[in-house]
């Protein structure tokens, strides 16, 4: 898990001021500097200067530099028991403490950008004539926390489960939109499988008396075949989507789906 299931103790507040983040209409009222730890300052000012470097290049590079900075503040900053934040002092932080904020949103729209180039990419080698899927708001939301995650100072993140855990935001989704597609177009199939495509349609599609439907139509006509590949594209997504493996998991799903039980 990326968090831990213990309810911890709320943002340290410094001693000096005694600023604590106000409420006011459900609204969190940024928290002012001198509300910090002294020993988050220096951190603070690393983070900003950090962030206005990407301001002016747009590098991702950039952000590099912003988040050791950005741990150092959460590590001052929040307190729990066994230095692992819940999401909700994480997510009061990045309402409270802007440069935290704007740190996750250029982390999670740089990539959303990856993510959706790929799935555009996608989209173009199978000649879908829809527009390919961006994040939703929701989905976007839940990639700055899984920034924020990796921000906290105890999280030893694996950089493949991070990436994986970014890919997994909109994967679900992205997959039921494919397998829609591919129920909707025969040529989608075709280019998906290539030179496996005849073959996997005679073995799976459905037939009538005189000719073998299509692999659009099984789709369409079997709900446990549309799950199989509404799961495969799901997971095929989640590592990283590559156009080169798509037939042999697309094979997969239909074959296992189409073959009875004694023989699976």
């Amino acid at each position: 898990m990326l968090l831990s299931e213990d309810q911890t103790q709320p943002m340290h507040a410094a001693p000096a001021g005694g600023h604590q983040p106000v409420a006011t209409g459900g609204q969190l009222t940024p928290l002012p500097v001198s509300a910090l730890p002294p020993e988050a300052v220096p951190h603070l000012l690393a983070l900003r200067a950090a962030l206005a470097r990407y301001r002016i290049s747009a590098a991702p590079a950039e952000l590099s530099g912003a988040f050791p900075a950005a741990g150092a503040v959460i590590g001052a900053v929040v307190t729990s028991v066994d230095g692992r934040p819940e999401l909700e002092q994480l997510r009061r932080l990045a309402d409270t403490l802007p440069e935290f904020g704007e740190l996750l949103s250029a982390a999670a729209g740089e990539a959303e950008r990856v993510v959706c180039a790929g799935t555009v990419g996608v989209w173009q080698a199978l000649g879908l004539r829809s527009t390919a899927p961006s994040w939703t708001v929701a989905e976007r939301d839940a990639a700055r926390m899984v920034f924020a995650c990796a921000c906290a100072p105890a999280m030893r993140m694996d950089p493949v489960r991070f990436q994986a855990g970014l890919r997994a935001v909109a994967a679900p989704r992205f997959a039921e939109l494919l397998c829609r597609e591919l129920a909707e177009s025969e040529e989608a199939w075709a280019r998906a499988l290539g030179e496996r495509y005849e073959s996997v349609r005679h073995r799976c599609a459905r037939r009538t008396t005189w000719r073998s439907l299509g692999l659009s139509d099984l789709l369409r006509g079997d709900e446990r075949s549309r799950q199989a590949v509404t799961r495969r594209l799901e997971r095929w997504m989640g590592d990283g989507g590559l156009l080169p493996t798509l037939a042999s998991e697309l094979e997969a799903a239909i074959v296992h789906a189409r073959t009875p039980a004694r023989f699976a």
